[in-house]
């Protein structure tokens, strides 16, 4: 069978001045269930090349800290054959001091980890309020979702964040410089990628078919009501005797309201459909928040397609694999028409704009297939 061959290319960029274009390997995490995207980059053991500012560089018998450093930018770049897409933007948070040198990276929630200590009370707010008041500079993109009296005592904003993630379940995370939060059922993907198995899902997929019936789960479900510490409103829904979920709603809901609002979260998670990762190449440009629209032609009637919600992207580049995207798949995503019910609303996330370049210098990964 004729198969394609692409060089694979890369360029990191560090501190908006210093480049290089070898690695041994890169490793990118971007999950909505941490709350940073991370890098890890293994430099080759003969590390000696670079440029900074357009001219030669040679890090031989230098000591590489006096050119890198922690908290200066980093963007990596990848593709094939010249061209080249932004993987990953951040800083960078640790310069590993063995041999192989490995730097480890953050995304913009670094720069969250290092902002002031802060004290303030809200009497009462939504939580794009909260998120806007801690993350000034940054565009905010939440769930209208009340939180009521909230008070923040010596935290630095990604402190807040945890909390609202241990408090209410909310998912705070960075696409760029925006920053997005809300419920992982209210996230609704404007990208759909489609998988087909047997054309460009890797061998190395763990992709499992479960039924309903192996999924059923019990939920209990509070809505805190302002005015009283005590004051709430309970909803239980499900298989009583499987496995229990207790769920924290958003504050102040009626019983109508926390009713739809259970059942939406038993609906996310009760379904037949696949669980576990799909893997894929380097094409296509799976984000976290995007879709995936998985079809079996070994099942001719369907039944086993499903469009699902990726909330978890791993991407590698190295020798053995190539340039790889593993794809971590959420709940099953829903028809327009069940989004558009009376709810919360949801949150649409926008794909980042990618830089694309052309450029002369070449990865030390091997040619692999696309």
């Amino acid at each position: 069978m004729y198969r394609h061959y692409y060089n694979i290319d890369i360029r990191i960029t560090i501190a908006e001045r210093i480049q290089f274009y070898v690695a041994k390997s890169i490793t990118i995490e971007s999950t909505i269930e941490k709350l940073s995207d991370t890098a890890s980059i293994e430099l080759p053991r003969e590390f000696k090349k670079a440029v900074e500012n357009d001219v030669r560089l040679s890090l031989e018998r230098k000591n590489l800290l006096e050119y890198i450093k922690v908290g200066d930018s980093i963007v990596i770049e990848a593709g094939y054959n010249g061209e080249l897409f932004t993987e990953f933007t951040g800083y960078i948070s640790e310069v590993g001091a063995e041999i192989p040198i490995v730097l480890e990276c953050e995304d913009e929630m670094f720069k969250l980890k290092k902002m002031p200590l802060i004290n303030h009370t809200f009497k009462s707010a939504n939580l794009k309020e909260v998120l806007q008041f801690i993350a000034p500079g940054y565009q905010v993109n939440a769930l209208d979702m009340p939180v009521g009296k909230y008070m923040i005592e010596r935290a630095t904003p990604y402190k807040v964040i945890e909390d609202l993630k241990d408090k209410y379940g909310v998912r705070c995370f960075f696409k760029g410089k925006v920053l997005y939060a809300g419920l992982t059922v209210d996230f609704k993907p404007q990208v759909m990628h489609d998988f087909t198995f047997g054309k460009n899902i890797r061998e190395s997929t763990d992709l499992k078919y479960k039924t309903k019936a192996s999924r059923k789960r019990y939920i209990k479900a509070v809505s805190m009501q302002k005015g009283s510490a005590n004051k709430k409103v309970t909803y239980e829904f499900g298989d009583v005797g499987e496995s229990e979920i207790s769920l924290h709603a958003p504050l102040n809901l009626d019983q109508q309201q926390l009713k739809e609002w259970a059942e939406k979260y038993y609906n996310s998670v009760v379904f037949d459909g696949y669980e576990g990762s799909v893997d894929g190449w380097f094409y296509p440009r799976t984000e976290v928040g995007d879709g995936a629209n998985i079809k079996d032609p070994n099942y001719p009637t369907g039944y086993r397609d499903g469009q699902y919600f990726i909330d978890g992207v791993t991407t590698t580049i190295n020798d053995s694999d190539g340039i790889k995207r593993q794809n971590k798949l959420s709940f099953k995503i829903k028809s327009n028409e069940e989004y558009n019910r009376p709810t919360y609303g949801h949150i649409t996330i926008t794909p980042r704009v990618q830089r694309k370049k052309k450029q002369s210098g070449t990865a030390s990964s091997k040619n692999r297939k696309g």
